[in-house]
């Protein structure tokens, strides 16, 4: 997971694991929802429901199936009145120690290249300690869930401010630079 700061944290110990799996409810209190409404610019956050499954995965890591509920309230992207969003999000993520069984540190390379497969699950994300930060993993998911553009029933955009898609058409054609005009630079290079 990315080194970075979220709304709401529920750590996991995962060395109390050991073979079995474990279910977890969350129903987030009133402080919480507020933590939450108020880093993803929400107008409100009056409901917010997480049923998890954790269950051991490879040797010593784990493996998280998870499922939000939530009610949120969006400021409209035209006018900002209340707009409510409900999310339905289920998420699967695996985890590892950043250390191996040996004591030795798991290899984390990011300019190996890897080829990417949309049918194969996610790679593991590493963890440093005995615990993982679920409560990461549900913020990153819920933030999936919300709606980009929130719109109120009934709102049209003002023809005005709407994109013209020959004009932007006609700006992408003017940006792009003429390969006969690289070929003149070239030329004159030399």
């Amino acid at each position: 997971m990315a080194d970075k700061d979220y709304p709401w944290s529920y750590m996991f110990d995962a060395t109390r694991l050991g073979n079995k799996t474990r279910h977890v409810k969350l129903s987030l209190n009133e402080e919480e929802r507020a933590q939450i409404a108020k880093s993803y610019d929400l107008t409100e956050l009056p409901e917010l429901d997480v049923d998890l499954e954790v269950r051991p995965w490879r040797r010593d890591g784990l493996a998280v199936r998870g499922h939000i509920r939530a009610r949120a309230l969006q400021p409209c992207v035209v006018t900002l009145e209340p707009v409510e969003c409900l999310v339905d999000e289920e998420f699967d993520r695996t985890f590892l120690p950043d250390m191996d069984s040996k004591g030795r540190r798991r290899q984390n390379d990011d300019t190996i290249e890897i080829d990417l497969d949309i049918d194969e699950s996610d790679p593991p994300d590493l963890f440093e300690g005995p615990q993982v930060d679920l409560g990461a993993v549900v913020c990153e998911h819920f933030a999936l869930g919300l709606d980009p553009f929130p719109r109120a029933n009934g709102v049209e955009m003002d023809e005005k401010y709407a994109p013209d898609p020959e004009e932007d058409a006609k700006q992408d054609e003017e940006q792009k630079p003429s390969p006969f005009a690289a070929l003149e630079a070239l030329k004159k290079k030399k």
